[in-house]
């Protein structure tokens, strides 16, 4: 096995780790809209952009503390780094 095997299993084990987490979610709207249409006014929508990408929910949270989304995009640009470099 050389660096391309290693390549493509990570890449094939990301894509269907997005497919899983796609269909749960499409699993759960469509059980919640099964149950009824409630329409309810979130009091999140009206707090500034950078808030909504960070943590709407936690003001405490900061840039810094988003460690699984830094590692994943550390990721994605390790492998994308290997796969330029690999001879």
């Amino acid at each position: 096995m050389d660096g391309y095997d290693y390549l493509a299993g990570f890449l094939l084990f990301f894509l269907f780790f997005i497919y899983i987490v796609w269909f749960g979610f499409t699993v759960k709207e469509e059980n919640q809209k099964e149950k009824g249409d409630n329409i309810k006014l979130n009091p999140y929508d009206n707090i500034p952009i950078h808030r909504k990408l960070i943590d709407k929910k936690n003001p405490k949270v900061g840039l810094f503390d988003l460690g699984n989304h830094v590692l994943i995009a550390g990721f994605i640009l390790v492998v994308i780094f290997i796969s330029l470099n690999v001879e």
